[in-house]
């Protein structure tokens, strides 16, 4: 009988044998944006296909974290369904201000 060693499968090793996923790299990258807003964004990778999901409080970072996910390695399409909510603030404001009528 023929025994043939095989490596040990701890966890430090296996870790780095695999690269890590599309999904996990971008959310890393958006971990490490300096928008704050963007850490609580997630994302789900198929097949180099990237949807984008979250809120954000605007379109400027909305199209932030599309740039980012779309540099990511092996990304080859980016769906971005993250929504955009004005903070409660601005939206308040912008309701308890009467519209003005011409005179």
């Amino acid at each position: 009988m023929n025994l043939v060693a095989l490596p040990s499968a701890d966890r430090e090793s296996s870790a780095s044998a695999y690269p890590p996923t599309i999904s996990r790299t971008a959310e890393d990258r958006f971990r490490a944006s300096s928008y704050l807003a963007l850490r609580d964004v997630s994302c789900i990778a198929s097949d180099g296909v990237v949807s984008l999901h979250g809120c954000l409080p605007s379109h400027h970072l909305k199209q932030v974290a599309q740039e980012i996910a779309a540099g990511v390695e092996g990304v080859r399409h980016v769906i971005n369904r993250i929504e955009v909510l004005a903070p409660a603030g601005r939206a308040r404001l912008a309701r308890e201000t009467p519209a003005r009528q011409s005179v």
